[in-house]
């Protein structure tokens, strides 16, 4: 029995096998080092910082152990709730501003450089703008739901908008209530196309390529995937908002494992919305209503 076949194993229905963390940070609160439903982490590109939306109007800066080292504020507004982050080569800061319409970009030392958007349907617009991702050629993707207009655009690094595909639906290329984006090592979009339960993807020219997955909570299937993120290895992890676990895919939309259930003890998850994984493998999940996050080891790849 090989690797995909040992680690397939320990997921159940209804849950996946309990890992360990080896570290977990945050609590219920507005200070410093707390959070309000932790949504998303990113990195820079050296390791050494994580930066961390919640429900607070605020980017928060960690070091890999947890520790906190500065905040930045987000736009206010009347929900003023940023769901989405990536980072670009250089360190510069995407940040999806989900209900003020918009895309910002921060330095590496919390300036803000530049934004984008505006409330509206047309291309360049958004209604409530979920995810964002930065290709190899440095060109930005977005996800957005909201009026029907669930869909995907592409922009230049200045904002100017490249292309948009797909609408409101359930067919190949059409998504309900997408949460996340990311860019694949194969250069295909990658979408939690979170109401389907199911993983879309995407050729670069904004094309259908392919999808995983079907509703359900044994091994395989998604209950409300909410991020995607690929390790160096270039294994999918889903964060599962509905099923309360992580599942991981091979590049070929192979179930591996999944790990994690429902609860508030060590490596159970209550709702997470987001997974990243660190330069250096480390797993880091947003276990949003439980205030905190989550660190794992990286998982074997042998």
């Amino acid at each position: 029995m090989g690797w995909v076949l040992l680690l397939a194993a320990g997921c159940g229905r209804g849950g996946g096998s309990l890992r360990a963390p080896v570290l977990s940070f945050g609590g219920s609160g507005y200070h410093d080092g707390e959070f309000h439903m932790p949504r998303e982490v990113g990195f820079s590109p050296d390791g050494r910082r994580l930066y961390i939306l919640d429900r607070s109007h605020r980017l928060q800066v960690f070091a890999p152990d947890g520790r906190f080292l500065e905040v930045w504020p987000t736009p206010a507004g009347p929900l003023g709730n940023p769901r989405g982050l990536d980072v670009d080569p250089q360190g510069e800061i995407y940040v999806a501003d989900t209900h003020n319409s918009q895309v910002l970009v921060y330095s590496p030392a919390g300036q803000l450089l530049r934004r984008w958007g505006r409330s509206g349907k047309r291309p360049g617009e958004f209604i409530s703008v979920t995810g964002v991702a930065v290709d190899g050629a440095g060109n930005i993707w977005t996800c957005e739901y909201g009026g029907y207009n669930d869909r995907i655009q592409k922009f230049d690094p200045t904002g100017r908008v490249l292309l948009t595909r797909g609408t409101f639906g359930t067919r190949p290329g059409e998504f309900n209530r997408p949460q996340g984006i990311t860019v694949g090592p194969d250069g295909r979009i990658y979408v939690a196309d979170a109401v389907n339960h199911r993983v879309q993807i995407l050729h670069p020219d904004g094309s259908f390529a392919a999808q995983w997955g079907r509703v359900g909570s044994a091994p395989g299937e998604l209950r409300y995937p909410y991020e995607v993120e690929f390790d160096a290895q270039g294994r999918l992890y889903v964060a599962e908002f509905g099923n309360c676990r992580i599942s991981v895919f091979d590049r070929r939309g192979r179930f591996l494992t999944c790990f994690g259930r429902p609860g508030r003890g060590p490596g159970e998850f209550d709702h997470p919305w987001g997974v990243s994984v660190a330069p250096g493998g480390d797993i880091y999940v947003s276990d949003t209503m439980n205030y905190r996050i989550q660190k794992f080891a990286p998982l074997r790849s042998d």
